[in-house]
């Protein structure tokens, strides 16, 4: 969509942050392809002179923009990962408005993968419990997520997960009769699945991949220290964390490894987590198309080769 204009910028953080604001410069920055992103300057007399970073998209987006301001309070909450600290979230100027602190970036660093993997594991920690689901269904990129409770973990992920994406396939007609054959046979096994998992549920980030964790600044770490943005979250099983990790996550053996020295994943985890990656796969062929076709193909094979 076309980025808002300077004067559009001014008025809407003029409403949702600071009405002496005064923006000095506005710059178009990567990781807008669903929404606009901005690099904004600006001095006000709440924040000070600083730079900040804001989404916006249509007024209809706003229950997105809502979402992922839910999900990076949550996070920051448990004080275990750097996430952006979120400003002001809210329709102004006739567009939706998502607007944080802006994060310096940094070259990783040798250590920065085993922190990455330590302060994951952290989060996951700190968090544990036996929640399942949201307070609310919220969005995997721009698809509906749904979130409502389930009476136990594998029957989440049968009906909220892989059975909610091979429902929305088979109404796009993206799927053929072998991949549907498939997908039904896992959302029956899962039970026998997903067995020997922890029994514990803990905060996910939801849609942790490559793109959404950066090396970054802090004043108290100039040297960058891991941080993780545009978050999906729910309470779920932590194995499921890894599913968008192994498919676009480009971690190293040293993340996994500090994962596990820090709480240790219960044996088998390599094989359950296809089922979050198909998951995925299935969000990628109901948003992208026949493109990720014969990934689901493989990875569905694949789980019911190892039930």
């Amino acid at each position: 969509m076309k980025p808002p204009s300077p004067a559009n910028v001014s008025a809407a953080f003029c409403q949702l942050i600071d009405p002496s604001i005064r923006i000095s410069e506005v710059r178009s920055v990567g990781g807008g392809c669903i929404s606009n992103a901005l690099k904004i300057t600006l001095a006000s007399e709440r924040l000070g002179n600083r730079r900040v970073f804001a989404k916006s998209n249509e007024a209809g987006f706003i229950e997105n923009f809502q979402s992922e301001w839910d999900g990076l309070n949550a996070l920051a909450a448990a004080e275990s990962i750097v996430v952006p600290k979120p400003l002001a979230v809210g329709i102004a100027a006739e567009q939706a408005w998502l607007i944080t602190e802006w994060m310096e970036t940094r070259p990783a660093s040798d250590r920065f993968f085993a922190d990455f993997g330590r302060q994951l594991a952290e989060l996951h920690r700190v968090t544990a419990g036996n929640p399942i689901g949201w307070r609310s269904d919220n969005f995997l990129g721009s698809a509906i997520q749904p979130n409502t409770a389930t009476a136990c973990w594998a029957e989440f992920v049968a009906e909220n997960r892989i059975g909610f994406q091979l429902r929305w396939a088979i109404d796009q007609q993206r799927v053929d009769a072998k991949l549907r054959r498939d997908g039904e046979a896992i959302v029956a096994a899962m039970p026998e699945l997903l067995s020997g998992r922890a029994d514990e549920t803990s905060l996910l980030h939801g849609d942790l991949w490559s793109g959404n964790y950066l090396c970054g600044a802090t004043d108290d770490h100039h040297c960058g220290v891991p941080v993780i943005i545009d978050p999906a979250v729910y309470y779920g099983c932590r194995e499921a964390e890894f599913g968008m990790l192994k498919l676009f996550g480009s971690c190293p053996s040293e993340f996994y490894d500090a994962y596990q020295s820090t709480w240790p994943l219960p044996d088998g985890w390599q094989y359950r987590i296809n089922v979050y990656v198909l998951y995925h796969l299935l969000n990628h062929l109901n948003l992208f198309g026949s493109g990720y076709l014969g990934q689901c193909h493989r990875v569905a094979s694949e789980i019911l080769r190892t039930k």
